[in-house]
């Protein structure tokens, strides 16, 4: 029995012909264009789900699933607002039944989707409490309760990157001040290595960039870390004191088994997880934060196109 998987990202499409126990078959990758506009961005979706599917044959795919970023409304298959692909109120749902109008279908917001990879095939099996949190772009959460993935009244839980870490602290796009992902996402931490050097501190950093400190990124900060760069670890050790405070916060309330973190910042290691477990076990109740395990996601950069083909998989009760 096969399914497909898409992950619609800000930058690329990502999407993956997947068995039944989350294997990978097929998959394709290729850049979202969206500055295209929502019918191209797609079309490309719709060409890559053909193309995985070419060898086996659409007859044989038993559903698909798709991720789509940002706020989703999933009854009306509704892309209600998604600020990297600058989207408002796109019916997603809509095009996909026309295209292929026997197939099931189902959607869901990104994050989520991973959610279920992680649950069903990655780092969360077994797991009937978690919660997976994404640190990239931007940062994103996805929360399951009691085995089944917990969505909300509006289809908006786990929005954890909008929650207020300082409350006079520095504007979103959200338009709230002082947000988890104005600080702990990929360029928040790159904003605040360039901050510091804007301030006088000596770093390795400047030379790796060529002196071009708008070249500095979340990578960069790593790198210069894992060369023991004494301003590089306090970027790293403040980003795993801010995203603890937030960790803390949300275990308290949600009591879960597991956090785990995925995206690109999370590829940092002990670096990150070894003050970021610290914060959060100084920060949390104790009976709490003294059960629950804070691990790095396994599927990486393939939960999101395995999470959608597990978004297919739960809806047709295959898992």
């Amino acid at each position: 029995m096969h399914f497909i998987g898409s992950d619609l990202g800000g930058t690329n499409i990502a999407t993956a012909l997947v068995n039944e126990k989350g294997e990978i078959i097929e998959k394709d990758k290729r850049p979202t264009e969206a500055a295209y506009g929502p019918e191209h961005v797609i079309f490309n979706m719709i060409e890559a789900i053909k193309r995985v599917a070419r060898d086996v044959g659409m007859e044989n795919v038993a559903g698909i699933g798709l991720g789509i970023p940002g706020l989703v409304d999933i009854e009306k298959g509704l892309s209600i607002f998604a600020g990297n692909l600058g989207w408002e109120n796109i019916p997603v749902m809509e095009k996909f039944e026309k295209e292929f109008p026997k197939m099931p279908l189902f959607m869901d917001n990104d994050v989520r989707v991973a959610t279920l990879g992680e649950k069903y095939f990655g780092a969360g099996r077994g797991v009937d409490n978690l919660i997976l949190i994404t640190l990239g772009t931007g940062v994103g959460s996805g929360i399951i309760i009691n085995g089944k993935l917990y969505r909300g009244k509006t289809y908006s839980a786990g929005e954890i990157g909008h929650t207020t870490i300082f409350s006079d602290g520095l504007y979103c796009n959200c338009g709230n001040r002082g947000c988890l992902e104005v600080y702990a996402s990929a360029p928040g931490i790159a904003r605040r290595a360039r901050d510091y050097i804007q301030k006088g501190h000596f770093t390795i950093m400047t030379s790796m960039v060529g002196n071009d400190i708008s070249k500095i990124t979340a990578e960069v900060v790593s790198k210069a870390c894992d060369m023991g760069d004494r301003l590089a670890m306090t970027v790293m050790e403040e980003t795993a004191e801010i995203l603890g405070i937030g960790i803390a916060n949300y275990i308290d309330i949600i009591n879960p088994e597991m956090v785990i973190i995925g995206g690109g910042v999370s590829l940092a290691g002990d670096k990150l997880f070894e003050p970021l477990r610290k914060t959060v076990r100084r920060r949390t109740m104790r009976n709490a934060g003294e059960k629950v395990r804070i691990v790095p996601a396994e599927l990486k950069d393939e939960s999101g196109m395995v999470g959608a083909a597990a978004l297919a998989m739960e809806g047709l009760g295959v898992i």
